[in-house]
């Protein structure tokens, strides 16, 4: 082979040599995995830094809801912008911009919009040095109305392990801690009622005239001749059993026929006139801490009952007035329903003594329509009773408390009232 057919040979094999091609396509990819490797790093760092924002201006918000009663809307602007950066985390400070403060009063709202840039790495081979990141937090300070119904077990059970002594300190606590949270601007701001409740509940005589009461029950002897005593408004000492079936599980709205009136009845030992009376929505702070001295424990327990007349404090119409329409603006209504026992009696069924699961399903209704009509409800299982029935009860699984120990109580009235009375965030 000459000279000339040798150097045609190695062209050719040099053309068709693939060996180096995979290092050389490598070589051109490579500019572009690492760009594409800096975002996804680049951006990831931006969502931590998101989230930091996010923590920091929620917490300045719920502060500058709190203060913004006390201060100029320049000096909370100010405290903002110095609340969220001191909440930012050490490497995240330098990269906050700043924040947006808008206060409405009117409305009594506080909105921050907060700003931060971060630096990039491998993406500024692309172009961009600097991503820009913010977040929105909005908080409203304690314009909101609040009524609240304690629907407290007053059973005979209540006596055992220290419990009603420390159902009274508890639910004083409550109301102690919602009587600081009122706005001394907004009347009535925040108002309470008190049903305890055994087999009946028990309300003041005075109201024997009122229209939703009927006056048909009737008690009869035990022995032979049988004779039976028909309640009449004289010999009424305020007790009041279940309305009828479907009745029983709901609110009155105002009671106009027989079948929809509350039974005016008579007091035994399931319901003794011992017991407390219902107090309606009030912001008479003595008056709320006389009643729950007042409270004894005796009877035996119809859990209905007690739910149903809570329901019956926080509606508008009769058989009591002091509440508001559920379409008031900013009006929040709750009930906190606290028992310690099972179901054992009410109109129609139970014997005092045993669970009665028929007066549990009606229970289970009440609690149901309670949660359609819009208040939110907290139950309390003090040692015992139907856990099932009270989880279910509650408006979510987290609102229902287990008590082991009398002593809890208090610590868990207290976490409910700061939680209904707290400002909340309400972007």
């Amino acid at each position: 082979m000459n000279k000339l057919g040798s150097l045609r040979f190695l062209m050719r094999r040099f053309r068709m040599d693939q060996r180096g091609n995979v290092m050389m396509l490598f070589g051109l990819m490579l500019v572009p995995l690492m760009g594409f490797v800096g975002v996804a790093v680049d951006y990831s760092r931006a969502s931590n830094l998101r989230q930091a924002l996010n923590a920091a201006i929620d917490s300045a918000a719920l502060m500058a809801a709190r203060d913004a009663q006390k201060l100029t809307d320049d000096e909370v602007k100010a405290r903002v912008t110095a609340w969220v950066k001191d909440n930012l985390p050490a490497d995240a400070k330098s990269e906050f911009v700043d924040a947006t403060v808008t206060i409405d009063r009117q409305a009594r709202t506080v909105k921050i919009v907060a700003n931060a840039q971060m630096p990039t790495t491998v993406t500024r081979v692309l172009g961009s040095d600097k991503l820009d990141v913010s977040s929105t937090s909005q908080s409203t300070w304690g314009t909101n109305t609040i009524e609240l119904a304690l629907v407290l077990d007053n059973t005979g059970s209540m006596k055992d392990n220290g419990k009603m002594t420390a159902l009274k300190a508890a639910a004083n606590d409550l109301i102690t801690i919602m009587q600081k949270a009122t706005d001394p601007t907004v009347p009535d701001q925040i108002r309470i009622s008190i049903v305890p409740f055994s087999t009946r509940v028990i309300l003041d005589t005075s109201l024997k005239t009122a229209s939703w009461l009927r006056w048909d029950q009737k008690t009869c002897s035990s022995n032979w001749p049988y004779t039976c005593t028909t309640i009449t408004k004289n010999a009424w000492q305020g007790c009041v059993t279940d309305r009828d079936k479907s009745y029983d599980t709901s609110d009155g709205d105002g009671a106009t026929t027989n079948a929809t009136m509350y039974p005016a009845d008579f007091c035994d030992q399931y319901s003794p006139a011992t017991q407390a009376k219902v107090l309606p929505l009030t912001s008479d702070w003595a008056a709320l801490t006389a009643r729950v001295s007042a409270m004894q424990p005796t009877g035996a327990t119809n859990i209905t009952i007690g739910a149903v007349w809570g329901m019956a404090t926080l509606s508008p119409s009769d058989p009591f007035t002091q509440a508001k329409p559920a379409s008031t603006p900013r009006l929040k209504k709750y009930m906190i329903l606290l028992t310690d026992g099972d179901n054992t009696k009410n109109r129609w069924d139970g014997n005092g003594s045993s669970p009665s699961p028929a007066v549990d399903d009606r229970t289970t209704l009440a609690c149901n329509n309670i949660k359609t009509a819009g208040v939110t409800i907290y139950t309390i299982r003090v040692m015992d009773g139907n856990a099932a029935l009270l989880r279910n009860c509650a408006t979510t699984p987290s609102m229902y408390y287990e008590v082991t120990a009398a002593s809890q109580l208090s610590p868990i009235f207290k976490a409910i009232a700061s939680e209904i009375s707290q400002v909340r965030l309400t972007q």
